[in-house]
């Protein structure tokens, strides 16, 4: 399990836990990614909803994204 999952699932059992929007958001746009290359903000928001159950904010969900095409290794995705 890489780090991303293991952070991810530290942040779902800790509703307190820092960052925890955007570390989800992570593990969202990881997924996202994953499914289709071309996926948008919407998908990750749904992903956080609907595989996680945490709403998570378009804004975080685009930066997640951006973030996560920039640095993810062409393997991870």
């Amino acid at each position: 399990m890489t780090t991303l999952w293991r952070t991810v699932l530290s942040a779902l059992q800790d509703l307190d836990a820092p960052g925890r929007e955007e570390t989800i958001a992570r593990g969202a746009a990881a997924l996202a990614l994953k499914r289709a290359p071309v996926a948008t903000a919407d998908d990750v928001v749904d992903i956080g909803l609907y595989e996680f159950g945490v709403v998570i904010e378009p804004q975080t969900a685009q930066t997640a994204l951006d973030a996560h095409r920039v640095t993810a290794p062409d393997q991870e995705r």
